[in-house]
């Protein structure tokens, strides 16, 4: 009988304990902590997405609550009203405000950021609240992209795939090869070009050397030269030939008449033509003139 009352007795208490445990468990998803009091405030959100319950509160990296319920209290505009429950020693200035995020992991968060203010809400009391664009707000925008991308990666792949298994792009290894080893033979052939070339610098450089000096000495003398009676000399030649031009082109002497007169021309040629006859009647009638010549001696 004794061993039935303590077994009842233990299936009591763990069934009480189970009742204690669900409204524990329950509550703690809801935000209450039942051990101990809690002040209750609202924070109203256009936006609430991801914002789920029993989020963490904080105030500069502290939890000091967790979300307790969220309701919709304007369907036009829409707004939701957002329980949050907070230490009951934690007192909230007045202008404060609620803002939430979602971090890396998915996980929302609400932070409270306090006003600096003489006055403070009572419980029950309403805060602004705002949603923080987070970085998977901004991995959501990036992830379309990501998507074609991926599709670009993916054709340009398959397009090297479908290179590669061509018959052809064997041949053009083969090619490449056949160059590169065209191109070091030609290395080679430059290399022997440059020895022979760094062998014969030290000719060419006296040879260089010699011209230059050369050059120097030339104009050194060039320099010594006395070029004002050079330039003097060479304008006396040039009146010299401007005033035998002169004189060429003036009637006034022999020259200037045989180069402008027509008549002493005239009469050069009438004296040739004449002795040109005379000749010609000499070679055809000798005795004529040889006769004149016996008498006169």
């Amino acid at each position: 009988m004794k061993t039935k009352i303590t077994r009842n007795a233990l299936i009591g208490l763990a069934f009480i304990a189970s009742l204690f445990m669900i409204y524990f468990g329950i509550n703690f998803l809801k935000g209450v902590n039942v051990l101990k009091k809690q002040n209750l405030y609202y924070a109203v959100f256009e936006d609430v997405s991801n914002l789920l319950l029993s989020s963490p509160v904080y105030v500069k990296g502290y939890q000091i609550g967790l979300v307790s319920n969220i309701r919709m209290i304007s369907p036009d505009p829409m707004r939701f009203a957002v329980g949050i429950n907070l230490e009951e020693d934690m007192r909230i200035p007045e202008g404060s405000y609620v803002e939430y995020g979602i971090d890396l992991f998915g996980a929302s968060n609400a932070n409270l950021v306090m006003v600096p203010s003489d006055v403070y809400l009572q419980p029950g009391d309403t805060l602004t609240g705002s949603k923080v664009t987070g970085v998977m707000d901004g991995v959501a925008g990036v992830m379309p992209k990501a998507d074609s991308i991926l599709l670009r990666i993916d054709s340009v792949l398959f397009t090297l795939n479908k290179l590669m298994s061509n018959p052809a792009w064997e041949k053009s290894i083969v090619g490449i090869g056949s160059t590169v080893d065209q191109l070091n033979r030609s290395s080679t052939s430059l290399n022997r070009i440059i020895r022979s070339l760094e062998k014969d610098l030290p000719e060419i450089s006296s040879n260089l050397n010699s011209v230059s000096g050369d050059l120097k000495k030339v104009s050194e003398e060039l320099t010594q030269m006395d070029m004002k009676s050079t330039f003097s000399s060479i304008d006396k030649t040039v009146n010299n030939l401007k005033l035998l031009t002169t004189k060429i082109n003036s009637d006034d002497n022999s020259l200037g008449l045989l180069m402008n007169d027509t008549k002493l021309h005239d009469s050069l040629n009438v004296t040739i033509d004449t002795a040109t006859k005379l000749l010609e009647d000499i070679r055809q009638n000798p005795e004529r003139y040889l006769s004149i010549k016996v008498r006169l001696f």
